[in-house]
């Protein structure tokens, strides 16, 4: 989900910069990536690289309405926090729709914060905290396997990916002295305990849990575990659960399996379609529709141009394509633009379509995340 990176012709508007590199580095010396999920809330040339395909637009919606419902509920001691589950086939950039809900809801609070400035109370409004503890990528390896390369149980699960939240607020709250509990072997009193800490700092958490590769067909684990953490979910902390499925189904089933009347927001991403690729495209070249001398986009059986035309089933290519190989497919024929010398400039009809064969089509319906082939 990307859009323009910066305002010179020959520059790779699909490319994605590092958070934090071009920091470290000497000035020119940060190289774009291909393939990196979005973090609009840490880097800013992230902002304006949104696009929203997939519907992901209503899905980030969906979080800001339950934000605004829950913020007031979320700051009181009484009161729960609240759980965020994340669905949908891998590659389709559920990473980047969280990193962009955490930047939604730094944009609520400054809301807020102005606010409270107004009435001349500033001190009333919460400050946000974002723990990753997966990284940028939220990758959940370095949680999910223990010291003898084994994968771990959930117990272990849990208590380390709480110590990588705790390392965050250790950082955040420095020469503050943490209650020896939020380290100790009860993981759930943990959190009771960060609970406390963030109303004494007036602070909410964004905690952002890695995903974890589950050796679970079925669900029942991934269930199993949503519900441990729907528990950690206390007052002024957030967070962000991330679960790929195979088939649609899984995820109504794992979400399904939580308990009724509770705080849970499920957004879900399910699969592309080929106007998302002119969304795309249309994007990086801020907003302007592709060239009236552009070839047209190859008709799709089944969808037709008009009443009456196109009755035989749709098979769209893009459909089972993923976000990550639209950007790197965009990626790909923006640098050949900028190496030949010419005008950056992609359109949707310069992209290939993933190629399916019989084989891929036969799978395609329960193996909605087996990655498409790409054209020789």
């Amino acid at each position: 989900m990307i859009g323009p990176l910066d305002e010179t012709e020959n520059a790779n508007p699909f490319g994605v910069f590092l958070p934090e590199v071009r920091d470290l580095l000497p000035v020119g010396h940060a190289r774009p990536r291909a393939d990196h999920p979005l973090v609009p809330w840490k880097d800013e040339s992230h902002t304006h690289q949104w696009v929203d395909v997939d519907h992901a637009g209503q899905q980030l919606d969906r979080f800001e309405q339950c934000l605004r419902d829950e913020l007031p509920g979320l700051l009181l001691p009484k009161e729960r926090g609240h759980l965020i589950v994340v669905t949908g086939p891998v590659g389709m950039g559920k990473t980047t729709l969280i990193h962009r809900c955490v930047q939604r809801a730094h944009e609520y609070l400054q809301e807020l914060s102005r606010h409270f400035e107004e009435q001349a109370r500033p001190n009333l409004a919460p400050r946000p905290v974002v723990a990753m503890a997966g990284g940028y990528k939220n990758g959940g390896e370095e949680v999910s396997w223990d010291g003898r390369g084994n994968f771990a149980d959930t117990q272990e699960i849990n208590a380390a990916i709480r110590d990588k939240l705790v390392e965050t607020l250790e950082e955040e709250f420095p020469g503050v002295s943490l209650d020896p509990s939020v380290t100790g072997d009860d993981v759930r009193g943990a959190f009771s305990s960060i609970s406390k800490l963030l109303a004494q700092q007036n602070s909410v958490l964004f905690a952002i849990v890695p995903h974890i590769d589950w050796r679970d067909a079925g669900g029942e684990v991934r269930t199993n575990f949503l519900k441990t953490w729907l528990s950690h979910a206390q007052s002024r902390i957030v967070l962000f659960v991330e679960i790929s499925h195979q088939n649609p189904r899984t995820a109504g089933e794992v979400i399904a399996g939580l308990p009724t009347n509770t705080a849970v927001t499920h957004l879900s991403l399910g699969s592309l379609a080929t106007e998302d690729t002119v969304k795309f495209t249309e994007a990086a070249r801020g907003g302007h529709p592709d060239p009236e001398d552009a070839p047209p986009l190859p008709a799709i059986p089944g969808q037709g141009q008009g009443p009456g035309q196109g009755s035989a089933p749709a098979q769209d290519p893009w459909r089972h394509a993923d976000v990550r190989y639209l950007r790197q497919e965009c990626f790909r024929v923006a640098e050949r633009q900028r190496l030949a010398g010419g005008r950056v400039r992609v359109t949707a009809a310069d992209l290939a379509a993933p190629t399916l064969d019989s084989a891929d089509l036969g799978r395609a319906s329960a193996d909605p995340a087996r990655p498409p082939r790409r054209p020789a």
